[in-house]
């Protein structure tokens, strides 16, 4: 059965079409959630560590990755992390250990990054639907993307854009979104290039996006 899985403090909250299930992991802050292959789920779990949901319910703890982390994402079995913390990244192989990608570090531009409001840090990841590529939102500091596993990074859209939110469409490669202070950002090449709808906007500083099969929903 179909469930949508909410992210709190204390705990993740389900629901059903036959109404709100109990609570799991409850009494632990769960902060992020992606999700994984095979119908699993992922979720970041006391800040610090990462979880997955089997399609049963079954909770496991996957990696302590000793950073703060604020947004995750899987590629097939490889997993990522963005944190706070100096807005750092890291992937982490099935069975190892969290490893700090320098790539990310040496992004260019990365001198002009700021702390906007919250501090600097690596807000949402998400992955093209084909998997071809990463792409970090960093507050405040555009929207990084990577195409060789995270290795390297590049950067795609103006920093001044402040985004806060990015994410994928699950049936396209091509379509990503971005929630930002100018207004909601669409890419039709995977991230490479991105375009800013505002028209009939009474407010353009938009926080948050979500995709569907074929449309976006923001705030």
């Amino acid at each position: 059965m179909n469930a949508i899985l909410v992210a709190t403090g204390s705990g993740c909250r389900v629901f059903r079409s036959t109404g709100e299930g109990p609570t799991e992991l409850a009494g632990r802050l769960v902060s992020a959630l992606a999700p994984g292959i095979d119908g699993t789920c992922l979720a970041v779990v006391d800040k610090q560590e990462i979880w997955r949901r089997s399609p049963t319910g079954a909770w496991s703890k996957v990696a302590a990755t000793g950073l703060w982390l604020q947004s995750i994402v899987s590629i097939g079995a490889l997993l990522f992390g963005g944190a706070m913390e100096e807005a750092v990244m890291v992937r982490i192989p099935p069975g190892g250990e969290a490893e700090r990608l320098k790539g990310f570090d040496n992004v260019p531009g990365r001198s002009e990054w700021r702390a906007g409001g919250p501090p600097l840090g690596v807000r949402a990841l998400t992955a093209t639907a084909d998997g071809t590529a990463i792409l970090a939102a960093v507050h405040v500091g555009g929207i990084p993307r990577s195409t060789d596993g995270g290795d390297t990074w590049t950067p795609t859209i103006p920093i001044m854009f402040d985004v806060h939110e990015v994410c994928s469409l699950p049936a396209s490669p091509d379509i990503v979104a971005a929630a930002a202070a100018v207004g909601l950002c669409v890419s039709h090449d995977g991230g490479r290039n991105w375009n800013v709808l505002s028209d009939g906007l009474d407010l353009t500083d938009s926080l948050a996006v979500a995709a569907l099969p074929d449309e976006v929903l923001f705030s």
